[in-house]
């Protein structure tokens, strides 16, 4: 355990800031936001192992990560495990809302962060969109952007994690991103500042889990091409899927 962990673990944190206390005392509110509020339904849970290491990698979108909230706690109550999203710099280095996600669970996002949480049996969310994600405009919805060069292909072959597609139906539409605001924040390192609703708006959520997926299996050989090939085949799984979930939920509110 090095000097950090020793400190994480005497003020009563793990090694990443995750505090248990807080996320047991908001388990109700994230109930009350998940089934009252966002009406949230996941499909294929059973594909989250009950035990070890797993990679989540997911669709991204909405002005404001409500995604990775409602992942980590739709998908946490469902499987029983702790969730942990890797969130964006922009993000993880906003003013309170950094400090709160990460004490929920959340993490900055990095391959070593993502690493050395595998290597701890843990389960860990991908968003490979990235800031892409974030950065779609309400007419861009439920579009998946590309998928970067394949590092969450990368990860999983490295840490011998399956991974598993999820599809995410409802950010968009609970946090609509309807214009930026461009060059203000430079120095924040924010690209613009998104116009959107500051409450989350009551749309329907949808989540639906595929079956895991052996890297390793399916490209022995670790070439850039076929990781390239690999990571394009998950986001085509994803999007084939979102299309599904938004065609069976109907209407967004």
């Amino acid at each position: 355990m090095n000097g950090h962990e020793q400190v994480a673990d005497a003020i009563g944190f793990d090694p990443f800031g995750r505090d248990p206390e807080l996320c047991e005392r908001m388990r109700p509110r994230f109930d009350d936001l998940l089934d009252r509020w966002l009406k949230v339904q996941v499909e294929g849970i059973e594909h989250v192992p009950a035990a070890g290491r797993v990679l989540l990698v997911a669709s991204h979108g909405g002005a404001l990560p409500w995604d990775a909230v409602v992942l980590l706690a739709a998908l946490g109550r469902a499987s029983g495990r702790h969730v942990r999203p890797l969130v964006e710099d922009p993000v993880m280095t906003a003013p309170f809302l950094g400090t709160l996600l990460t004490r929920l669970g959340c993490v900055r996002a990095s391959q070593d962060n993502a690493a050395r949480l595998l290597e701890r049996d843990e389960t860990v969310l991908v968003f490979p969109e990235g800031m892409q994600g974030l950065g779609k405009l309400w007419r861009q919805r439920h579009k998946l952007m590309r998928f970067g060069r394949g590092g969450f292909v990368r990860l999983a072959l490295r840490t011998k994690a399956p991974i598993l597609p999820v599809a995410v139906v409802g950010a968009e539409d609970t946090s609509p991103l309807l214009f930026k605001i461009g060059g203000l924040m430079k120095e924040k390192s924010l690209p613009y500042i998104p116009v959107t609703p500051v409450l989350p708006l009551p749309a329907r959520w949808r989540i639906r889990v595929g079956a895991p997926i052996d890297a390793n299996a399916e490209i022995p050989e670790h070439t850039d091409i076929a990781v390239s090939t690999l990571a394009t085949r998950v986001r085509d799984q994803i999007q084939r899927d979102v299309d599904v979930l938004v065609q069976d939920r109907g209407s967004a509110y």
